[in-house]
C-alpha cells in the first residue's frame, strides 16, 4: 500500500512503467517486508521458545542456519531487484536492510524502547516502501512533496 501511494504521489504515469511497478511491488512486499520478518524470527528465537514455541526456529522446523540462509537470500535477491529499478531504489533498499537489524537486532535491538522501536517501524514499513515507489517510479528524485509525504506517513 506504502509502495502503491509513492508511486500515486508523484503523477507519473503508471500504465507506461508497468515493469517498474511490478519490480517495485515484488521488491517492497515479498522480498524487503519478507527479509525484515525472517530477520525478526532469527533474532526473537529465545523469547519465541517461551512465548509462541510453535514458530518454525523454536519448533525445530527450520535450523537457525537455514533461517540465515532464507534472510541474506532475500536481501540479496532484493538488492538485484531494488538495483534493476535504479541505484537510489538500491540505496534505499540497503537503508531499508539496516532499519530491520536496527529494529531487531543487536546491539541496538531498538524493540526494547516503544519510541525508537515504533520510529523504526513507521519509517521501514511506510517510509521506505513510500520512497522505493516514489523514486522507482520517477527513476530519480521525486519532487520534495512526495518525499515529505513519505515522511509524514510515517
Amino acid at each position: 500500500w506504502a509502495f502503491a501511494c509513492g508511486v500515486v504521489s508523484t503523477g507519473e504515469d503508471i500504465a507506461s512503467n508497468w515493469s517498474i511497478l511490478l519490480r517495485g511491488v515484488i521488491l517492497a512486499g515479498p522480498l524487503m517486508c519478507a527479509m525484515s520478518q525472517t530477520m525478526n524470527d532469527y533474532f526473537d528465537r529465545e523469547v519465541d521458545a517461551i512465548n509462541e514455541p510453535d514458530r518454525p526456529i523454536p519448533a525445530g522446523k527450520i535450523s537457525k542456519q537455514a533461517s540465515w540462509l532464507i534472510t541474506f537470500g532475500l536481501i540479496l535477491t532484493g538488492f538485484l531487484v531494488a538495483w534493476s529499478i535504479h541505484p537510489y531504489v538500491m540505496m534505499i533498499a540497503f537503508a531499508g536492510v539496516l532499519m530491520s537489524h536496527a529494529y531487531s537486532g543487536p546491539p541496538i535491538r531498538a524493540k526494547r524502547n516503544g519510541w525508537f522501536g515504533n520510529l523504526i517501524v513507521g519509517l521501514a514499513y511506510e517510509g521506505v516502501a513510500w520512497l522505493t515507489g516514489s523514486f522507482a517510479i520517477t527513476q530519480g528524485v521525486p519532487a520534495a512533496e512526495s518525499i515529505a509525504l513519505a515522511i509524514i506517513f510515517s
